[in-house]
């Protein structure tokens, strides 16, 4: 009986070495580097919290406050404050999806540039908001470009 609970362990302990060995699980994804794309329903809720963020904080520096219809969050032409670009922000479509951001300086003369805009968008959504008012704050934002 002892021989056979020995032989018995052997013949296990040699079938376990003969298995090939485990492959290592595949790495995470890469999280995306365009802070506009959602990675997953809960990255696109919460990018569309920031957004709301982003276009109050532009409303309070001095630009419109703006309207949402459906999937759109636009300054209604109405509403456009002298010196502020008017804007027109996509929210982007869970789980996947991507925010479309665009502005526009109707007189040419805005306080912030429509490059320099996007730039301060892409910071909020990356949570790394910066001010809309501080040139210095603005230079500290978030300078990938868009794809």
């Amino acid at each position: 009986m002892r021989l056979s609970l020995i032989t018995a362990s052997l013949l296990l302990l040699a079938g376990c070495a003969g298995q090939p060995p485990v492959a290592p699980a595949p790495p995470p994804e890469p999280a995306s580097s365009d802070p506009q794309r959602c990675l997953d329903r809960s990255d696109c809720t919460t990018k569309t919290s920031r957004t709301l963020m982003f276009v109050f904080d532009y409303a309070e520096a001095g630009g419109a406050l703006v309207q949402r219809k459906g999937a759109w969050l636009f300054t209604p032409s109405a509403a456009r404050a002298a010196g502020w670009p008017a804007l027109k922000i996509r929210l982007a479509d869970p789980p996947t999806g991507r925010f479309e951001f665009a502005s526009q300086c109707p007189a040419g003369d805005c306080r912030i540039s429509e490059d320099d805009l996007l730039r301060v968008y892409r910071s909020y959504l990356a949570d790394q908001p910066c001010s809309l008012l501080d040139p210095k704050a603005l230079a500290r934002c978030i300078s990938a470009p868009s794809p």
